[in-house]
C-alpha cells in the first residue's frame, strides 16, 4: 500500500512517516516547508512533496491511501498546531476522492471528549471536514485524539466511540501508531473513535472497535 501523509512537517507526522517505513509501506511526505525535506528523508518518507495548492488536483495519483493530520495546516511553515484550514481539509477529500485513493484516515481537529453539541461556531466549524469525509466515497476513519504529551509511546490504549475520563493524554508516537495501524485493521473502517493512553496493546483495542 502506497500511502501519502499531509502534515508530515508536524511532532505527529514525523512519527507517522518513521512507522510507515518500519511497517514496510511506501510513503510520500507531504510538507510546507523546505528545510523538513531532509529530516522527512530520514524518517523513512520514500518522496517528499513541498504542498502548493497548484499541485492538489494530481497529488494523490499513485496513491492508495492517504493520512490526513487536521492539527495542522498544510500551507502553515511550522509543525505546531495552528487554525485549521477547513477550505484546504474539504478540497483535499473532494480530491483524494475523485483520484482514486481507497482508504483516508484523518487526526480529527475535534480533541476526545470535545462536546459535538457545543453551540460555538468554533465547534460547528471543526466537525465540517469530518462529516464531510463521513459522507464521501472514501473508506475513512476518524480518529478524536486526548491531549497529545511528548512522553515516549508505550504501545497502549484506550480507544472507544466516547471515552469516559475528562482528562485523557496520549504521546505523539502512540497516535502515530494508531493512525499508522487504522490503516488495514478492518474493525476502524468507517468509524469515528477517541482515543487516549491506556491498558490495551493498539492492535488489540483498534480490533476491538
Amino acid at each position: 500500500m502506497k500511502v501519502i501523509v499531509i502534515g508530515a512537517h508536524s511532532s505527529v507526522g514525523e512519527f507517522v512517516v518513521s512507522k510507515l517505513m518500519e511497517n514496510g509501506y511506501t510513503s510520500c511526505a507531504v510538507i510546507s516547508d523546505e528545510n523538513h525535506m531532509d529530516l522527512m528523508k530520514k524518517r523513512g518518507a520514500t518522496e517528499v512533496v513541498l504542498y502548493e495548492e497548484r499541485i492538489l488536483p494530481t497529488l494523490f495519483n499513485g496513491y492508495d491511501a492517504a493520512i490526513y493530520l487536521t492539527g495542522v495546516n498544510p500551507k502553515a511553515k511550522t509543525g505546531r498546531t495552528v487554525m485549521i484550514d477547513h477550505e484546504s481539509v474539504i478540497e483535499t477529500v473532494k480530491e483524494a476522492e475523485k483520484q482514486g485513493v481507497k482508504r483516508f484516515v484523518m487526526m480529527s481537529a475535534i480533541m476526545a471528549n470535545e462536546s459535538a453539541g457545543d453551540d460555538s461556531r468554533e465547534i460547528g466549524a471543526k466537525e465540517m471536514p469530518d462529516e464531510l469525509l463521513r459522507q464521501s466515497n472514501l473508506t475513512y476513519t476518524i480518529v478524536q485524539p486526548g491531549a497529545f504529551t511528548d512522553k515516549p509511546g508505550n504501545g497502549k490504549i484506550s480507544a472507544a466511540e466516547t471515552l469516559d475520563s475528562n482528562e485523557l493524554e496520549i504521546s505523539h508516537e502512540d497516535i502515530a501508531e494508531v493512525l499508522v495501524m487504522s490503516l488495514e485493521t478492518e474493525a476502524a473502517f468507517n468509524k469515528t473513535f477517541e482515543v487516549a493512553e491506556g491498558d490495551t496493546v493498539i492492535t488489540k483495542a483498534l480490533s476491538s472497535l
